[in-house]
């Protein structure tokens, strides 16, 4: 690791507090001369250095809870996570309640973080019992336990479904959206469509079992608490869909196709499609899994194991791209071919005799392979999910898939209708009238 310095203040005041577009410098990393600018966390939108302070862990890195449980170290320092001995006596109290012993242990133990990490600012976390603390930037975190992960989905479930029985007691007061109004066709019969969402329903819930239930109603609610919408899309398609409650039109909500995340406000149609597939850079590589590749004797390759990795690329949509087996993101791109400049000039040569037969993105895209030295892994990757995706250009309010019984007392809408009398009814009705209409003439 290249040692830092810190500067002068004199230094230090002459650089500036931030970028020309107004985004920040980490004021930690100033004081060594380094101008790192401050990004938002994916979850919390937490602004974060982008250097010292982002994570630098994939998700491959993590491990399982049983792996955890085993005694696996941390796969970022290679310290404990799950202590074997007693917890050390200094944890959980307050400075000022330690002892001369407890003081030295626990700044011995501050001392071995800083070398572990000495220029990391970021957040820190530790195991319950054990002396050692984790970097935020380093430590992928501690894995849940399969109870864990079920009791928090129960307690976030169980609050999301009364907000949404509220809200189909009491109504909803919706504020008119701009992209709101009534669209051209008719919905769907409500019948076909609740007995479709009560099928795929009850075949999710009877695949899960024990533990795997209480997540499955999660993607599957009870079909009261499901509301229905049409839309538009940019393709000039309207389709339906079902939504948990009804207090976020579709426009304001991230939909996801093939288990990557659409861009807000969009949805997928399988109809329409660009022509080309767009060409996106990988911003992050997530999981590593193995794929085993078959010989080709025609293009002289031999069989293969390969890495198989998921990646998030600038879009914001998931794709996955093939890697040499043991590379690992910190390792970077491989340069393979040479980029002197007579090298590039008879390679796009070669590649302009063919330009024909290729679409656009194609072309721009083996042009910028032969200027870049045809690096491996290649940082640039098709986008399958751009090529499909639409943005909703317009909603309509259907209503709940299986309607609210009214409240007695609301409103006069509400009170109940008397049933219609019988034919026999009305005769007996009718002749007591004359009856008395007659009565009345006599007097």
């Amino acid at each position: 690791m290249t040692e830092r310095t810190l500067i002068t203040k004199a230094a230090l005041r002459k650089l500036p507090a931030k970028a020309d577009d107004g985004t920040p410098y980490c004021t930690e990393c100033r004081k060594y001369g380094e101008l790192h600018r401050m990004v938002a966390n994916d979850v919390t939108k937490y602004l974060q250095c982008e250097a010292w302070s982002a994570p630098t862990y994939t998700e491959w890195d993590r491990l399982t809870h049983e792996q955890m449980m085993a005694g696996e170290p941390c796969p970022g320092c290679g310290e404990e996570l799950v202590s074997i001995g007693e917890a050390p006596s200094w944890s959980g109290k307050g400075t000022m309640y330690l002892t001369a012993e407890e003081q030295a242990a626990r700044t011995a133990a501050e001392q071995a973080f800083k070398e572990r990490h000495p220029y990391c600012h970021a957040g820190r976390w530790s195991m319950a019992g054990s002396a050692v603390s984790h970097c935020g930037r380093c430590c992928p975190p501690s894995p849940m336990s399969p109870d864990q992960i079920r009791r928090i989905s129960q307690i976030l479930q169980g609050s999301a479904e009364e907000l949404v029985r509220k809200a189909r007691r009491e109504g909803t007061n919706y504020e008119r959206h701009e992209s709101e109004r009534r669209l051209p066709g008719r919905a769907r019969p409500v019948a076909v469509v609740l007995r479709e969402y009560n099928e795929r329903r009850a075949e999710a819930l009877a695949a899960g079992k024990g533990e795997d239930r209480a997540l499955m109603r999660s993607s599957f609610p009870d079909a009261e608490l499901m509301f229905r919408w049409r839309m538009q899309l940019g393709c000039g398609d309207i389709v339906e869909i079902l939504t948990f409650g009804d207090d976020r039109p579709p426009t304001d909500m991230t939909w996801s196709w093939g288990g990557s995340p659409l861009r807000k406000g969009a949805y997928i149609c399988t109809t329409h499609r660009s022509p080309e597939t767009p060409y996106q850079a990988v911003s992050r590589y997530l999981t590593r899994s193995t794929l085993d590749l078959e010989g080709d004797e025609r293009l002289r390759r031999d069989p293969e194991t390969v890495g198989y990795w998921t990646v998030k690329l600038e879009c914001g949509h998931l794709d996955h791209q093939i890697t040499p087996l043991d590379w690992k993101p910190a390792d970077g791109h491989r340069q393979t071919e040479p980029n002197d400049p007579d090298e590039v000039a008879r390679r796009k040569a070669r590649m302009e005799q063919i330009k024909e037969h290729l679409g656009v993105a194609e072309y721009a895209h083996a042009i910028r392979q032969i200027e870049q030295g045809h690096l491996d892994p290649d940082p640039m990757t098709t986008c399958w999910t751009c090529q499909y995706e639409q943005p909703i250009v317009a909603f309509q309010r259907v209503g709940w898939l299986v309607p609210p019984t009214p409240v007695k007392g609301r409103s006069g809408a509400d009170t109940p209708v008397a049933p219609r009398p019988t034919r026999v009814q009305l005769e007996k009705r009718v002749a007591d009238l004359e009856a008395e209409i007659a009565r009345l003439k006599q007097q």
